[in-house]
């Protein structure tokens, strides 16, 4: 398998409240997993590839806990990537090159993976306020936590032992939408995350 690796900006949302008990080895609200990832590269190889401004999202379905299995998933690549960048994005985010959470999910925790699609990302994240688009099929709007004074805050995660980011900002996902087929789900004020990310075969580096 090639070599590779990549950094770039990381947004996650979940029908989790925020924070996410998932991040702390607590059961997810409501007992399931709804969730995805957004990542846009900002320079990567996967061999003699070049990724740097790439992008991918992965969705995941978990009828219970994440570590109970039995997920189901999809691969969405940006159709503007080549068909050498489309092939890269794929081996990563079906965990098939390595990659920690990748390889984790793909490899041991999904039973059923969707094909993968090839539709316009859309990533417009900055500061932890923006949009976020997967072709008609997934889309976010992230925004600040605050208070009801109408005063916001920053609150940011430290996770040395991250499988996804070390450190991430809390946000608010305002509102997100998915509408794949069965993997279908939409909801308002709930947990989102923005990251800068390092990721390689052995995982989640920085």
């Amino acid at each position: 398998m090639a070599a590779w690796n990549f950094e770039g900006d990381y947004f996650t949302a979940c029908n989790c409240d925020w924070g996410c008990p998932c991040n702390f080895n607590a059961p997810p609200n409501g007992g399931s997993c709804r969730g995805w990832g957004l990542w846009q590269i900002r320079k990567g190889r996967f061999g003699s590839t070049d990724l740097a401004d790439t992008r991918f999202a992965v969705y995941y379905d978990f009828p219970g806990l994440i570590e109970h299995g039995h997920g189901a998933a999809c691969a969405y690549i940006d159709s503007s990537a080549s068909p050498e960048q489309r092939k890269a994005l794929d081996t990563i985010a079906c965990g098939k090159a390595g990659g920690g959470i990748f390889q984790l999910f793909g490899e041991q925790l999904v039973t059923t993976w969707l094909p993968t699609r090839f539709v316009p990302i859309e990533f417009a994240i900055e500061d932890g306020v923006g949009h976020v688009r997967i072709g008609d099929i997934g889309e976010a709007d992230s925004e600040l936590l605050g208070y009801p004074d109408g005063s916001t805050i920053r609150p940011t995660l430290e996770l040395p032992h991250g499988l996804e980011y070390k450190t991430a900002l809390m946000t608010n996902a305002r509102h997100w939408r998915w509408r794949d087929g069965s993997l279908s789900a939409e909801y308002e004020n709930r947990y989102g995350a923005v990251a800068s990310v390092k990721f390689n075969a052995s995982g989640c580096v920085g």
